[in-house]
């Protein structure tokens, strides 16, 4: 099997990102119309959902039983995904669900009750179909950027910190040969990922990788082998946590599922809470809720809570490392180098403050682990 930098660097792949982007399905509403009649007839398109791999309808259709609109996601996945990789997801959705956590819900085709429809493209490859319940609310990005005050935003961290807690809790024990696999948005491979692709970053700003990536390999690594490995949802970002008017926060796409570190949710979860951060709180401080509130639900361990901060940061060097390597392939796309730019001042932020050394004894504290007596600055 192919190591994760041959498969980067393979002509035929180009990168495990690449082959499922340039393979994302193109179809019209006529394309799908007659597998979605197979979950319900009177569904019409209401809009196209932003995917970056997949395609997702939003679809509705009147309800006479309540007066209201039934709205569904109809999602066509990437031919790449394997029917045991559309199993593993729907699985780790059915789990999250019943642990409580407000997920999309899997609807069944109407003769046959099956969950999966294959559609197949006029190239002959299928694509894996499936209708999932439409979950309403605002994205969290949109409303931790509303937040009126720090306590209003702690509250929704809080929130956030609970539903994110409670899949990565009900993920443990799940086991599924899909889940281990090869993927670049994997926290087990952020090193090789940030350092394979820290060549497309432009050169006044490599420094800054090499510094993280240098602290990374000084104070995290002696810390991986201690950490548990499970199936995890992989990205809990600001997009794809939904806000309910009650304030609850539902969670959305397992697409990037796989097994990792079981802290990767996380800190997945936690680098995108940091953008919202403003710049006279502090970072730890801002994020603290969202942690003791995972914890409440998913208690983490010792060595967890040392590389928690850490592996956030990472999650933010792969996310600029990945955006200059997809503007080098596509340079005419502005908006690539556009949307990293808030990851770059955080980036930068915390190099600033100087506070990457403080984070692991401040969250054990406030955990209530054992910390070796030192203090923040």
């Amino acid at each position: 099997q192919a190591s994760l930098g041959q498969l980067f660097q393979s002509r035929k792949a180009k990168s495990a990102m690449d082959s499922t982007l340039d393979d994302r399905p193109t179809l019209t509403w006529q394309d799908v119309a007659l597998v979605v009649a197979r979950f319900g007839e009177g569904f019409e398109l209401e809009k196209m959902l932003p995917s970056e791999r997949d395609q997702n309808f939003l679809i509705r259709r009147p309800d006479p039983s309540s007066g209201n609109e039934d709205r569904v996601v109809f999602k066509v996945h990437n031919p790449n995904d394997s029917p045991d990789f559309v199993e593993l997801q729907s699985l780790a959705l059915e789990r999250a669900v019943a642990g409580g956590v407000s997920c999309q819900r899997l609807l069944r085709t109407t003769g046959s009750n099956e969950a999966v429809e294959t559609l197949t493209l006029a190239s002959g490859r299928a694509c894996l179909c499936r209708a999932l319940s439409f979950l309403p609310g605002r994205m969290l990005a949109e409303a931790a950027a509303a937040a009126a005050s720090e306590q209003e935003r702690a509250a929704l961290f809080a929130e956030v910190g609970r539903s994110v807690g409670r899949v990565s809790a009900g993920l443990q024990g799940l086991e599924h040969p899909a889940g281990d696999r090869e993927f670049p948005w994997d926290l087990c491979a952020c090193e090789d990922v940030i350092t394979l692709r820290s060549g497309d970053v432009v050169a006044e700003r490599r420094h800054i990788l090499d510094g993280f990536l240098e602290r990374y390999r000084a104070r995290l690594k002696p810390v991986l082998g201690r950490l548990r490995r499970s199936i995890a949802h992989n990205d809990p970002n600001d997009h794809n946590l939904v806000v309910a008017s009650s304030g609850s926060v539902g969670v959305l796409d397992f697409g990037d599922i796989l097994r990792t570190y079981t802290v990767a949710d996380a800190a997945i979860c936690m680098a995108y809470l940091l953008f919202h951060i403003s710049p006279g709180a502090g970072l730890l401080e801002g994020v603290l809720p969202f942690v003791l509130a995972y914890h409440a639900e998913c208690p983490l361990e010792a060595a967890e809570v040392d590389a928690l901060f850490g592996l956030a940061l990472m999650r933010v060097c792969t996310s600029v490392s990945m955006s200059a390597y997809q503007s080098k392939l596509d340079p005419d796309n502005e908006y690539l180098l556009i949307s990293a730019q808030p990851a770059w001042k955080l980036l930068e932020r915390v190099v600033a403050e100087g506070i990457e050394e403080w984070a692991p004894p401040f969250f054990r504290k406030a955990l209530g682990f054992d910390t070796d007596g030192s203090s923040g600055p």
